[in-house]
């Protein structure tokens, strides 16, 4: 790791360019044997990180005048390489993640590289 960091450096590469280097050659963050997972994103298998809220919230809700039982509201955040998406990732889109189904409460773009995706969930 430190030769490859002293290789980009060597030739005047900028931040950008090493943090571009690291998403192709999936040696930090998007290396499957450390924090990211093969995860079944609407259908394909994207290489991302996704981190779910451990405590769900309960949901404030009657249905005529009574609290149902069971119903709570999940979330949790999901980051993946840009280009493993053809188009921009909106608020209030439908997201499935690993069979469940999710809304983009946010959704930002991080040095046009690494999609930062809030989700939320009623379960």
């Amino acid at each position: 790791m430190l030769k490859a960091i002293h290789d980009l450096y060597a030739r005047d590469e900028t931040f950008l360019d090493f943090l571009a280097h690291d998403l192709d050659d999936d040696a930090v963050w998007f290396n499957n044997s450390e924090f990211a997972r093969y995860h079944d994103v609407n259908g394909r298998k994207i290489l991302s990180v996704f981190s779910t809220d451990t405590k769900d919230k309960k949901l404030n809700i009657t249905i005529d005048g009574h609290t149902p039982e069971g119903i709570s509201k999940g979330s949790g955040v999901f980051y993946a390489r840009a280009k493993d998406f053809k188009k921009e990732i909106a608020i209030g889109a439908k997201f499935k993640l690993n069979g469940k189904s999710y809304t983009v409460s946010e959704a930002r773009l991080i040095q046009d590289q690494i999609w930062r995706v809030e989700l939320e969930a009623n379960h």
